[in-house]
């Protein structure tokens, strides 16, 4: 056989039982630790990604119940601008209704303001056609005249009657 091909069973065997060893030497020491690694980082990223499932699952479960509350406090709000709206409504309403009591009010006070100050204005009125009736009878009483001058007398105490109401 050519030098080449020349095979040494002893050698083979050699090379065989030093790959056996090494295999069983690796797998001891090398592949148990390494596959022990491998076994914990893969428990490792299951456990991480069964908590981000989880946490995933809270957030969706938290932003319903944030949906939910938004909601509820929208409907209070609302709730509470249309009690606003109604209160403000009643309160117009009665602020209109004082306004309205305190107008009549002072219309009827004005009223009898005016009254007051006609009775006054008519006592005095008589009071000053009493007092000019005396002076024009006193006057008269005073000089006999003839008719003539009796109508003169008498038409200007009339001018001064007038003249005094004028003012």
């Amino acid at each position: 056989m050519p030098p080449v091909l020349q095979l040494d069973l002893q050698q083979i065997l050699s090379q065989t039982a030093s790959f056996i060893l090494l295999l069983l030497i690796l797998r001891k020491f090398a592949w148990g630790p390494l596959l022990t690694l491998l076994d914990a980082r893969r428990a490792h990223i299951e456990e991480e990604l069964r908590q981000v499932a989880q946490k995933k699952e809270e957030m969706t479960r938290l932003q319903a119940e944030y949906t939910q509350r938004l909601g509820k406090i929208e409907e209070e709000a609302r709730a509470k601008i249309q009690q606003a709206i109604l209160e403000g409504k009643r309160i117009s309403v009665e602020i209109q209704e004082q306004a309205r009591q305190h107008g009549y009010e002072l219309v009827n006070k004005s009223k009898e303001t005016i009254d007051l100050e006609l009775a006054k204005a008519k006592v005095t009125l008589r009071d000053q056609m009493a007092a000019m009736t005396m002076d024009a009878v006193e006057k008269i009483l005073r000089r006999k005249l003839d008719a003539e001058a009796d109508r003169q007398l008498v038409n200007t105490i009339l001018q001064d009657l007038e003249q005094q109401s004028a003012k």
